[in-house]
């Protein structure tokens, strides 16, 4: 039996995530006769955890959970062996400090500074002297009691896009986010990106290739790569992970509910 948690999941029986973090009885018995377990991305730690308990579940959300946030994001991409831009983590602004009073330096500016938390880039700035960087940390302390970490990457001239690649199961979809604003350095649609396909489909092989590796060992198998290329390197460069993603990239929610249910009863059927 296919259990769906999941709305847009077909299965052979269903039931919403309860808003508490206890399971019903009824749950619990669907969970005992289930052969396998589907959930919505965005689901809690508690309801994933609990329900890999009784039977394999879809998505794989293990990286998710174990290495949340872009400090996250770049322990996956080192654990799976793919390029990264070069990147320094501090676990608050005091660890700046010190580490900048024992004679750490910064990158040359212009560089990217991340809050760990955020999406659809929020909390990611470009700061071009150390004014902006005080006025950026200076927002940033703000969240330390919501996570104080974040990090900071040199700014690569990457003719202002990006490759998005998105996992659904076996797929590997592709598109190019580009930026035709001058005065926007980040790549997201909800920033004034535009959405362009084929631009390069031997950067796009590359960039697929490492994705399927990443996935291969880590077992994603649901979520979005951001992923960039220099101007004067065509070395795929991870970004982030997006383990919840627009969906206008790949044709829209239909097309997404389509391609994941025929992924979901491939993976069904593959179980033992």
């Amino acid at each position: 039996m296919l259990l769906s948690f999941f709305s847009s999941v077909k299965g052979d029986a269903y039931s919403s995530l309860p808003s508490a973090k206890v399971f019903s009885p009824q749950q619990i018995a669907l969970m005992q006769q289930a052969k396998a377990i589907v959930l919505p991305p965005q689901c809690n730690p508690y309801h994933y955890w609990f329900c890999k308990r009784f039977a394999p579940v879809f998505p794989c959300l293990d990286t998710r959970f174990q290495f949340p946030g872009k400090i996250g994001h770049i322990f996956v991409f080192q654990w799976a062996g793919v390029p990264y831009p070069p990147t320094k983590i501090f676990i608050g602004l005091k660890d700046l400090e010190n580490r900048l009073s024992h004679g750490e330096s910064l990158y040359p500016y212009p560089f990217i500074v991340k809050w760990n938390k955020g999406g659809g880039g929020a909390f990611v700035h470009l700061v071009h002297n150390e004014r902006e960087l005080f006025s950026v940390l200076k927002i940033f302390k703000t969240f330390e009691k919501k996570g104080p970490t974040f990090i900071i990457q040199p700014y690569i001239k990457h003719n202002n896009r990006d490759l998005r690649i998105v996992v659904i199961g076996t797929q590997f979809l592709t598109y190019w986010r580009c930026q035709q604003n001058p005065n926007e350095f980040r790549n997201n649609v909800g920033k004034g990106a535009k959405i362009y396909y084929h631009l390069h489909p031997e950067l796009e092989e590359k960039a697929v290739s490492l994705v399927k590796q990443l996935c291969h060992k880590t077992g994603i198998n649901l979520a979005a790569f951001d992923v960039m290329f220099s101007e004067t390197e065509q070395t795929p460069l991870f970004l982030e992970i997006n383990y919840g993603f627009g969906l206008t990239g790949i044709g829209g929610y239909q097309r997404f509910k389509t391609i994941l249910n025929a992924e979901i009863q491939k993976w069904v059927s593959q179980l033992l």
